[in-house]
């Protein structure tokens, strides 16, 4: 497909959503003024800039650039006594319009159709950009996340969204990676796009959540400090890698998640608990706290498969199970854009890129997808473009969802940009998004928020499992679940993701009901919004399909079980957990009023065959003297296998404890003796 061909399916795509106001401007500018009213409206091959006329205005200079901060060059002008437009036949253009007064000159706005298709929220960069007027961009938005005062992170909860998309080229920019902020190359390969630097080194790491880094290369080292919600993929570090930023104030890491990444030198984990790395290759590796999980990773002093205790628990597993990678957006100059799928895969190590090489998998051009955005698009709207076939990327943006995404075709990818937020209106009491009994499904880059209530926020299946298959499953990547927090108002769901389908792939999920908010209840260690009863939700993922995979699955603070499987001949690679913090007593926390609370990961009795490595379980129950039994549950059959699995007592009440590490066996974690460790569990013949 030629550019001019991408480029009339996009304008037939806006002409059908009703192509809407992009003007873009600066209020801090004294030469720049915000014209909200201002159209880029796309017909045929032309383009028609409007705008309100501006008061006093003699004219309007019309000038071009090829990028968002290219150079622009005068074009034309409009007097002031016309109707405030202009018609060009170049739609791939950047246009920017100045009034001039008798006072002086005034920017009107900037317009270009890539603003009009992705939304105010996605900044899109070339290599004729100028640099200092990117690097102002990321500076602004992280300056938005934080506090100059006393340095303190306060957009951990904020709705703004900042996705960066970088066309194949170098850049001198230094990226600030602060919340809500996702940096994508559209290459074909990492190597395509190069950054200077990029950086994530708020003051308190271990919330450092909800961010993502994409297909790119940086030049320099990487500070890296970050905790759940994020994921670098896919990145080519050319310095060292530091995941936990030996200078950052409060430094104690509690992450994270690394796949198909190259790194040419020194990987330092430093004080992060624990860590997945997948499918990639690093010159070294140092560092290790509780849980540290490698699986198909390549390189110089990867540590051995180990579990020795804590600061020397490794788990090494040379080859990934069944896999496939997260699609991605490119960008070629002739083709326009498209989104990448690669294949499923089984038994792969190292990462699956090199030089200009391409994993297997099928371009997807972009008339293919439905572009939503949040400023325009519901669920009705969404729907209707699913239900024409098409597949669909969601724009940065917070999308309240009066009722589900249904997903009802074989092969359809969903694809979030900028951490693209799915929330649950009051009207909606079912699902955020639900796929029907399909297979070949890929879902990636999504945070989902529950509302005032409903049943659950994903649904993958259902009891028709004739279409489930190996070679093509459905795959889930960089999804990320909330249960409160982001509001002082009561939310509430029964259980986050349920999962029927068989051969699933999960990789990289947060599934989280919050412990904590934006705002603390005086000195307390509480916070609004946030208590037992104000967000509740009973389980984090329940997983009755067969032959589910995942890799990196972390659930956390759920009134009952954590995790739940019921079907047969599920793996799990690396398993994050936290207790609930606020149970109150022992009555409101046991699954049958004699056991002591609810173990975090529950393999139900009917189950044959289930094997999991490197499961961390922790606690910190801080409301009430309760204990838990067992940190795992399983039945006591042949087809049960374990291997290196840790509970640490973190904090809390000074009578809790965790008093075994699966059905019954393994020390006790408590506050005298905080860390156990098991090596391996097999339930005896």
């Amino acid at each position: 497909m030629k550019f001019k061909n991408v480029c009339a399916v996009i304008i037939s795509a806006l002409l059908a959503v009703g192509a809407t106001a992009c003007g873009v401007g600066n209020p801090d500018d004294d030469n720049t003024v915000d014209n909200s009213n201002a159209n880029f409206i796309i017909n045929g091959n032309t383009a028609t800039l409007r705008w309100d006329k501006y008061d006093g205005a003699n004219g309007y200079s019309i000038e071009k650039a090829s990028s968002r901060y290219g150079n622009y060059e005068y074009l034309d002008y409009v007097d002031g006594a016309s109707v405030a437009e202009y018609v060009t036949g170049d739609v791939t253009a950047y246009y920017r319009v100045t009034a001039f007064t008798a006072s002086g000159e005034r920017v009107i706005g900037t317009y270009s159709y890539e603003t009009e298709l992705f939304g105010n929220n996605t900044y899109i960069y070339a290599p004729t950009d100028d640099a200092e007027k990117i690097q102002e961009d990321f500076d602004a938005f992280y300056k938005m996340t934080f506090d100059e005062s006393n340095g303190v992170a306060r957009g951990e909860f904020r709705s703004d969204r900042f996705a960066a998309l970088f066309k194949a080229g170098s850049y001198d920019v230094s990226a600030d990676v602060g919340y809500y902020t996702a940096i994508y190359g559209l290459g074909q390969t990492p190597s395509a796009v190069e950054l200077s630097g990029m950086n994530v080194t708020s003051p308190v790491s271990l919330c450092n959540f909800w961010r993502t880094a994409e297909n790119l290369a940086i030049k320099n080292n990487v500070t890296w400090a970050v905790s759940q919600a994020t994921s670098l993929r896919r990145v080519y570090v050319k310095g060292n890698l530091d995941l936990w930023g030996a200078n950052i104030r409060e430094n104690s890491t509690s992450g994270g998640f690394i796949a198909d990444v190259k790194v040419d030198g020194a990987v330092s984990s430093g004080t992060q608990q624990q860590f997945l790395t997948r499918n990639s290759h690093f010159g070294s590796w140092s560092g290790g706290v509780w849980n540290m999980a490698f699986v198909g990773v390549e390189g110089n002093n990867i540590p051995d498969n180990k579990w020795l205790g804590a600061g020397s628990n490794f788990t090494n597993i040379p080859l990934s199970g069944a896999m496939r990678e997260k699609p991605f957006l490119t960008y070629d100059e002739e083709l326009g854009y498209s989104v990448f799928v690669p294949d499923a895969t089984e038994n792969t190590r190292g990462i699956s890129w090199g030089g200009t090489a391409m994993p297997s998998g099928s371009y997807l051009p972009l008339d293919e997808f439905y572009v939503a955005r949040s400023d325009r698009d519901t669920a009705k709207t969404i729907n209707a473009a699913l239900s024409a076939g098409k597949n669909l990327i969601l724009t940065a943006g917070i999308y309240e969802l009066d009722a589900p995404l249904e997903i009802g075709r074989n092969s359809t990818v969903v694809l979030g940009l900028g951490l693209a937020t799915l929330r649950a209106s009051d009207k909606n009491t079912d699902t955020l998004m639900r796929v029907s009994a399909v297979n070949n499904v890929c879902i990636g880059g999504l945070l989902f928020d529950a509302g005032k209530h409903t049943e659950t926020l994903l649904e993958v299946g259902s009891s028709a499992k004739e279409t489930a298959n190996a070679s093509t499953p459905v795959t889930l990547s960089d999804l990320f679940f909330r249960v409160g927090g982001w509001t002082q108002s009561a939310v509430s769901v029964k259980t986050c993701v349920v999962i029927d389908a068989d051969h699933v792939i999960g990789d990289n999920l947060w599934i989280w009901r919050a412990d904590h908010s934006a705002l603390r209840i005086g000195n307390s260690g509480l916070f609004e919004g946030v208590a037992w009863d104000l967000n509740p939700a009973d389980t984090g993922i329940i997983v009755n399909g067969d032959n589910a995979t995942f890799y990196g699955l972390f659930v956390e603070h759920f009134l009952k079980y954590q995790t739940v499987w019921n079907g047969n001949g599920g793996t799990t690679y690396f398993y994050q957990s936290e207790l609930p913090y606020d149970v109150p007593d022992r009555a409101s926390w046991s699954p049958d009023g004699t056991a002591n609370g609810y173990a975090s990961y529950y393999v139900s009795e009917n189950v044959k065959t289930h094997t999991a490595y490197a499961l961390g379980v922790y606690s910190f129950l801080r409301d009430a003297a309760v204990t838990l039994d067992s940190a795992i549950v399983c039945p006591q059959t042949d087809g049960m296998s374990f291997a290196h699995i840790v509970t640490v007592w973190l904090s809390g009440n000074a009578d809790t404890a965790v008093k075994s590490i699966i059905n019954g066996t393994g020390e006790e974690a408590n506050k005298g003796h905080r860390v156990s460790v098991l090596e391996s569990y097999a339930p005896e013949k």
